[in-house]
């Protein structure tokens, strides 16, 4: 992932003036901040939601992504809902297992904890094929119990993987052990 030089405003707000950051395939990087910092803003453009007022931004291969928000339908079920991404019942079952909620796969999304949401939204982007991971407050709403498996388990699925993660929690950034920190 390269991004080249961009820079972004909102009004008289400038977020980002000429950044750059490059973090080759199959590496790990965190993004760590304050609020307001534009963390959220970058997630969006890298993901092409939000356009750069200068500057570049290239991402290589499948990416799949955590936002900030759940993003779950909570009329349906957590396996209908992972389903959405992949037919395959038995890793879904056994990613389930390793967040604690394989006795969850039934229930309506609608009646999880903010907690148990989260680790679902989690799963689900762990579920999907890509090349790229990108991770926004990924650990929000969990434990430090369940922080820790949480980033146990994104480790290891991101192995040879890029890996992105945005987060304000100097903590929870250094549960993913990655000597690439930016500070924004």
């Amino acid at each position: 992932m390269k991004i080249c030089g961009i820079s972004k405003s909102f009004g008289e707000k400038r977020l980002f003036s000429d950044f750059s950051l490059d973090v080759p395939d199959g590496t790990a990087a965190v993004i760590q901040g304050p609020s307001g910092r534009g963390k959220t803003t970058l997630f969006r453009m890298i993901l092409g939601l939000e356009s750069p007022d200068s500057g570049s931004i290239e991402v290589s291969g499948r990416v799949s992504a955590l936002f900030q928000e759940d993003r779950l339908l909570g009329n349906m079920s957590v396996m209908n809902n992972l389903l959405l991404v992949t037919d395959d019942r038995k890793r879904i079952m056994a990613l389930l297992e390793k967040v604690d909620l394989g006795t969850e796969a039934r229930s309506r999304v609608d009646t999880l904890s903010g907690g148990m949401k989260r680790r679902v939204s989690l799963v689900r982007a762990l579920l999907s094929e890509y090349d790229t991971l990108l991770l926004d407050e990924p650990f929000v709403a969990l434990d430090d119990s369940m922080k820790a498996r949480c980033a146990a388990l994104v480790l290891e699925m991101t192995e040879g993987k890029t890996l992105l993660v945005i987060t304000h929690d100097e903590a929870d950034a250094a549960l993913l052990k990655t000597e690439r920190i930016v500070h924004l």
